[in-house]
């Protein structure tokens, strides 16, 4: 205790509060900081205080919230016996918000919110609209937040352009803590060019938890700006199966892009109940593909074997990444009946038989395999993929698989044929990193760059693929717009934080139209957009093998092309 006694101090502290005497009070309080005493004598001193009689002990709290105390436990104790004792002595609590060091004035603007003082909301609104300092202003929000008076939204509004971020944030969620609607349209008409403001607006939508707030959440699913939408996601995401009526509602009249979005939050909330809306426009089979690989995709998060034999049209869809997700779907949702309806399928040996096969194939859609294998039309159409179509490793896997389910001959057999192939074995020494949530896009993209003779590295979680990145050589990163947690134009920035647009090219592949100045037959690419944010080219889905191979070519700094 640094040569003070303890019992002593306590002792002379319990006479000052009988004597009522203030002032020799607080210069025996003196002595009560971090560096005189010590925490037990400093807990034994605010239970003497709590005995004490208020006219005394209010000022002498006032006093202790100027003493150096670091430790928490006694920081919360000094923070609740200021309240035991504020609460009908309001002006003094004034008093002390207006007229004092700013420590203190702290203190007791938090303790104007937490006893509710109504008497303080004058002085809190003076603080909020001509307070100079974040650490007043500040709890001085989150104080009058509490009264949830709609009047107020415009004191908070008016301190949403200040260049504290911090103030920015305690402002939109004092303005999302509001019982009425006006509070989320408020905050909806903030939504800018401003990352860090959009972001804030729709997490505040999202902590309100009501279906005003939740619906105009679900409606950002729409907006053109990316940081919006992602964030909306991933909000709704979290929020879980309770935002699954609003999504699935949402469903009517929506236009694509609303759709894909709308689709794919289900998806990953994996809601047992958004399987009817899902299948609804599964058999519906929507003209935009991006619709009906949503659609597919989502139904390998959802599991619903009852509703499988629904799935296998996906396989004879035109576009080739519909059909991968129709048949990772499948795999996740194999039935009886859908087992039989694929068996009449590829027994004919039709074109349709043929690209059910490669599906399956090319996405590892183990889980089928076995049921097939006693068809000799699989066996047939499987073998001429494999050694005609499939990627080297696609060959390996598949290979592999019929290994563990016994089928040791036929892989023999196929792997005899492959001898020779002219497809390259050995992919080009360049270096591709590609990024995507959806495993199949990532299959489908291995598999046409294998194509092309190159080979790359496949990251379904974006975080790994900075670290990879960031770590060694790269010659082309292609990335995927839209990923919860982390989307396409976030890898992008930090990509950018140590590459150029030159030193490493990215291709960003995505269904929305967010980069694209206007659609008069062909799609028009703001150039200027893509310079901005650091990406090199835009590629818009369904996109076709000739797109694919043009814009990978073009961006690598060898041309695989010219050698072709």
């Amino acid at each position: 205790m640094g040569g003070i006694n303890a019992q002593d101090f306590i002792n002379e502290l319990i006479f000052c509060l009988n004597e009522k005497d203030i002032v020799k009070a607080k210069a025996l309080l003196q002595f009560a900081s971090d560096s005189n005493v010590d925490i037990q004598v400093q807990k034994m001193a605010l239970a003497e205080l709590a005995k004490g009689p208020e006219n005394v002990v209010f000022s002498l709290l006032e006093y202790l919230t100027k003493i150096e105390i670091s430790n928490a436990d006694v920081q919360e104790s000094l923070y609740d016996l200021i309240l035991d004792k504020a609460y009908g002595n309001t002006n003094l609590v004034i008093e002390y918000i207006i007229n004092n060091e700013k420590r203190t004035r702290i203190q007791f603007i938090r303790a104007a919110g937490d006893l509710f003082l109504e008497e303080t909301i004058p002085v809190l609104i003076q603080i909020v609209q001509g307070e100079k300092d974040p650490e007043i202003i500040i709890p001085a929000i989150k104080s009058l937040a509490v009264f949830r008076k709609p009047e107020h939204i415009e004191v908070f509004a008016s301190v949403t352009t200040h260049s504290d971020t911090d103030i920015i944030r305690a402002a939109i969620f004092a303005i999302g803590a509001m019982p009425n609607p006006q509070a989320a349209d408020t905050l909806i008409s903030f939504l800018c060019e401003d990352e860090t403001i959009n972001k804030l607006v729709v997490q505040a939508l999202a902590d309100k938890q009501e279906l005003y707030d939740l619906e105009k959440i679900t409606l950002l699913l729409s907006s053109p700006v990316t940081i919006i939408r992602d964030t909306a996601i991933d909000e709704l995401i979290n929020m879980g199966k309770k935002a699954t009526p609003l999504l699935t509602k949402a469903f009517q009249n929506a236009e694509a892009d609303y759709m894909v979005h709308l689709i794919t939050t289900l998806g990953y909330i994996e809601d047992q109940a958004a399987i009817p809306a899902i299948m609804d426009i599964i058999n519906t089979q929507p003209q935009d593909a991006n619709i009906r690989q949503a659609a597919y995709e989502a139904m390998e998060r959802i599991p619903s074997p009852r509703t499988a034999i629904c799935l296998v049209q996906g396989l004879q869809d035109p576009e080739e990444s519909v059909r991968m997700s129709a048949a990772r779907a499948i795999d996740k949702n194999l039935s009886k009946p859908l087992v039989a309806g694929l068996k009449n399928i590829i027994r004919d040996k039709s074109t349709e038989a043929v690209l059910t096969i490669g599906a399956l194939i090319d996405t590892e859609a183990t889980n089928i395999f076995n049921f097939l294998m006693g068809e000799e039309s699989f066996r047939e159409l499987a073998g001429k993929h494999i050694t005609e179509k499939a990627s080297p490793a696609i060959r390996k896997a598949f290979l592999k698989n019929m290994a563990s389910i016994g089928q040791i001959e036929f892989a023999k057999e196929i792997a005899s044929k492959i001898t020779g192939n002219t497809q390259a074995e050995s992919p080009s020494t360049m270096k591709i990193v590609v990024v995507d949530d959806s495993k199949m896009m990532l299959r489908l993209y291995q598999n046409k760059l294998s194509a092309l003779g190159l080979g790359c590295e496949i990251y379904h979680r974006p975080e790994d693929a900075v670290k990879r990145i960031l770590s060694g050589k790269t010659d082309l990163v292609i990335t995927d717009l839209n990923m919860p947690n982390i989307s396409g134009l976030e890898l992008t920035t930090e990509i950018r934080r140590k590459f150029t647009r030159t030193d490493l090219p990215i291709l960003m592949i995505t269904t929305q139209s967010d980069f694209v100045k206007e659609k008069e037959g062909d799609v028009n690419v703001d150039a200027s957009l893509l310079k901005k944010i650091g990406i090199n080219r835009i590629l818009h889905k369904p996109f076709s093998d000739t797109n694919f191979k043009e814009a990978v070519c073009k961006l690598l700094p060898f041309d695989p092309c010219e050698s072709e």
